[in-house]
C-alpha cells in the first residue's frame, strides 16, 4: 500500500536528490528539489565526465550483491534512455603481487566466481599480449571483472533531472539556510534567493542530500561525515583508439596499495587518471587545486606503469569531493532527535555506482519502510570503521 502523497523538499540535485526526487515523485509525492543551480552544479562530485561502475568488494558480500542490482537498473536505463550512458567494457584488476587469500584482488574475484561470474584471470604475459599498453613486469596477476564498466556521470545526472522535470519535480534556484522547526519536527527549509531575498518552503519531510556540503549544513554530523578532497588529472591523447575498449578497459592499478585507477580516453582525447587516497579534510567551498606534487605522482605512476603515456600533456585537473563517512559506509536515515528529517548522503568515493538504488532506499526512508539494504545505511553513532579496501569510484 502507498504511503499517503506528501509536501517534500530535496536538498541537493547531485545525483542523489535527483535520483531521490524522481523516485518520490513516481510514488505520488509532490517533491521540489532545492539547488543553487538547476542543472548539475558544476562542483558536485557526481559532475564529472566518468564515475567507475563496479561488483568489486574484496569479501564484502553486501556491496557485490547491492552493486549487482544496481547494474540490473543500469541496463535497463541504457536500453531505454535515448542513448546509453554506461559503458559495460569490463573492469580491469591489476595486482602489484600474487594473489593471497585477504588481498582486495583475491577476495574480489574469489566472490565474483562465488556468486556465479567468470572473471577472466592473467598472469604478466597474458597482461603483455592483451593489454599492451601496460608494463606487465609491474603486475605478476590480475583479472577483469565482467560485470562493470564506467558512467558519464555528469550527463546521468542531467538524465536524471531532466526525467524529473518530465514527472513533475518542482525546482527552486537557492542556496539553504536552515530549517523551519516545530519544536522537534522539521517543518520545511529557508533558503536565499540568488538575489540575496530569504525565502521559506513548507513541507512534511526535508531530505538533504547534499554530498559534501552535507556536514556544513548538518553540523552535528561534523564527528562522522566529513568532506575530502580526491585528486583527478585529465591527459590528453593521440591515438583515441588505442586507448579505449576493448585494449584500455577502466582499471585499478593496486589501488589497495598505490590506489591509482583510470579510464578509457574518450573520444575527444581526455583519459583519466584518479588517485584514491586518505586525501585531506576541506572546505567544499575552498577545496583548493590539485597539486604539482600530486601531478609529479601521477607522473611517476605513468611512466612505471603506462610508459606510453609519460609525456602525455596534462589537459585538465579537478579536485573532486568525497562525503567520507567514518566507516565508509553510505549514511541514509531520518535524524532521530529531528522528525522529518532524512539525510542521504556519505558516497565515501564509492557511492555513485548505487545511484539507480539509491531513491529506492529514500523513498522507503522517507515512508518508514522495511528495506533489506537499510539496515547497513542506517543512523549510527561513531563506532569501529568497516571500510572496504579499495573504494574505486571516480
Amino acid at each position: 500500500m502507498r504511503a499517503e502523497p506528501c509536501d517534500i523538499v530535496v536538498v541537493g540535485g547531485g545525483a542523489f536528490g535527483a535520483i531521490s526526487a524522481l523516485e518520490l515523485t513516481s510514488r505520488g509525492h509532490h517533491v521540489t528539489i532545492l539547488d543553487r543551480t538547476p542543472e548539475p552544479h558544476p562542483d558536485a562530485s557526481s559532475t564529472d565526465i566518468s564515475k567507475m561502475i563496479r561488483m568489486d568488494y574484496g569479501s564484502d558480500v553486501f556491496y557485490h550483491e547491492l552493486a549487482e542490482a544496481s547494474l540490473d537498473i543500469w541496463d535497463q536505463w541504457n536500453a531505454s534512455w535515448p542513448r546509453p550512458l554506461y559503458h559495460p567494457e569490463g573492469f580491469l584488476v591489476l595486482s602489484a603481487s600474487s594473489f593471497e587469500p585477504g588481498g582486495f584482488e583475491y577476495e574480489s574475484e574469489r566472490v565474483l566466481r562465488e556468486r556465479g561470474y567468470e572473471p577472466r584471470r592473467f598472469d604478466a604475459d597474458a597482461l603483455r599480449a592483451t593489454w599492451p599498453a601496460w608494463n606487465a613486469d609491474r603486475y605478476p596477476e590480475g583479472y577483469v571483472s565482467p560485470r562493470g564498466g564506467w558512467a558519464e556521470s555528469g550527463a546521468v545526472v542531467a538524465r536524471l533531472l531532466e526525467l524529473g522535470r518530465d514527472e513533475g519535480v518542482h525546482f527552486v534556484r537557492g542556496s539553504f539556510s536552515g530549517f523551519v522547526e516545530d519544536g522537534s519536527r522539521v517543518s520545511g527549509v529557508r533558503f536565499r534567493s540568488p538575489g540575496g531575498s530569504t525565502h521559506t518552503l513548507s513541507a512534511d519531510r526535508v531530505v538533504v542530500a547534499a554530498g559534501a556540503w552535507t556536514p556544513v549544513l548538518l553540523p552535528w554530523l561534523d564527528d562522522v561525515l566529513t568532506p575530502v578532497a580526491q585528486p583527478i588529472v585529465h591527459y590528453g591523447v593521440d591515438n583515441v583508439i588505442q586507448w579505449q575498449h576493448p585494449t584500455f578497459p577502466p582499471f585499478a592499478a593496486d589501488t589497495a596499495g598505490s590506489g591509482w585507477y583510470g579510464f578509457p580516453s574518450l573520444d575527444d582525447g581526455r583519459l583519466k587518471l584518479g588517485h584514491h587516497a586518505d586525501g585531506r579534510a576541506v572546505d567544499p567551498d575552498a577545496r583548493g587545486e590539485v597539486t604539482a606534487e600530486h601531478l609529479e605522482l601521477a607522473r611517476t605512476f605513468l611512466r612505471d606503469s603506462l610508459p606510453e603515456l609519460a609525456d602525455a600533456p596534462v589537459v585538465g585537473t579537478r579536485v573532486c569531493l568525497y562525503c567520507d563517512s567514518f566507516d565508509g559506509d553510505l549514511w541514509i536515515g531520518e535524524d532521530p532527535e529531528r522528525s522529518g528529517l532524512v539525510v542521504a548522503a556519505g558516497g565515501s568515493g564509492h557511492g555513485f555506482k548505487f545511484t539507480p538504488i539509491i531513491g529506492r532506499l529514500v523513498a522507503d526512508t522517507v515512508e518508514r519502510r522495511d528495506n533489506p539494504w537499510l539496515h547497513r545505511f542506517a543512523w549510527r553513532a561513531l563506532g569501529q570503521a568497516r571500510r572496504e579496501a579499495a573504494r574505486v569510484q571516480h
